[in-house]
């Protein structure tokens, strides 16, 4: 687990440190404000890395909590220090749970998805975010010249296998969104430029932006009534409607 620690602190400081980081985490909290807004309750989780904590703020639920492997320097509300493989939390107990980009840095990303699913109460709501390989940031990563560098070292996992993985865990799928449809590259003016970009692709292709976003709700089973066949007979006891109101037996 020590090789993908190091993955995870390298993608924290990716986050906090680059302009495509600010960039990703903006854009990402922007498309989520307008995706949760209706969504309440009272515990929301993200899993994930410190410097994302901040994407629940588009959440209007109160209670903010994040489980990470990696230590935090400073105190965070709610903070969990967990693995991925097992998650501390009872079955059942959170309103919405947040996943982004934790399936790309991870080996088990079905497990741990598996896990996320387990934790959401009924009714609830699951966000995955992730990098689309088919997109300008998906051929970047296969043009890139350093494989190991942050994002593309990630394993960019196509929505239709999120999609498939959440209905096998009796999951309905609500809402799809794409963002970031220009290039990734670090030239903030020019970036600025292509903002024209972003328009065409949300109305012409929208299935190919650099990022997208899944939210699916858990279902709810519903119970099929029993109905209860008596086998013991009421032995001619029959209810009196006088207004004593008491008990009567027939005489046989």
């Amino acid at each position: 687990m020590a090789h993908g620690y190091r993955i995870l602190q390298h993608w924290n400081q990716w986050l906090s440190q680059q302009f495509l980081g600010h960039t990703l985490l903006d854009a990402e909290e922007k498309q989520l404000l307008g995706l949760l807004d209706k969504h309440y309750g009272k515990h929301a989780l993200l899993i994930g890395v410190s410097h994302q904590l901040r994407l629940l703020n588009a959440s209007k639920i109160p209670c903010h909590s994040l489980i990470s492997p990696l230590m935090s320097k400073g105190k965070i509300p709610g903070f969990i220090e967990g693995d991925y493989h097992e998650l501390p939390i009872l079955t059942g107990s959170i309103d919405l749970v947040m996943l982004p980009h934790t399936l790309e840095f991870i080996d088990n990303p079905r497990q741990l998805l598996a896990e996320a699913c387990r934790i959401i109460k009924p009714e609830g709501l699951i966000v995955v975010t992730g990098f689309n390989p088919y997109s300008m940031w998906g051929l970047t990563k296969l043009l890139a010249r350093d494989k190991k560098a942050i994002p593309w070292s990630a394993n960019f996992i196509h929505f239709n296998k999120i999609k498939s993985w959440l209905q096998l865990a009796d999951f309905e799928m609500e809402k799809h969104q794409s963002t970031l449809f220009r290039p990734p590259i670090q030239s903030q003016g020019l970036y600025q430029k292509l903002h024209f970009l972003e328009y065409i692709g949300n109305k012409c292709l929208p299935i190919f932006g650099g990022v997208y976003v899944l939210i699916a709700r858990a279902k709810v089973i519903p119970l099929t009534p029993i109905r209860l066949k008596w086998k013991q007979q009421l032995s001619g006891i029959r209810i009196s409607t006088t207004i004593s109101g008491h008990t009567a037996r027939q005489s046989k």
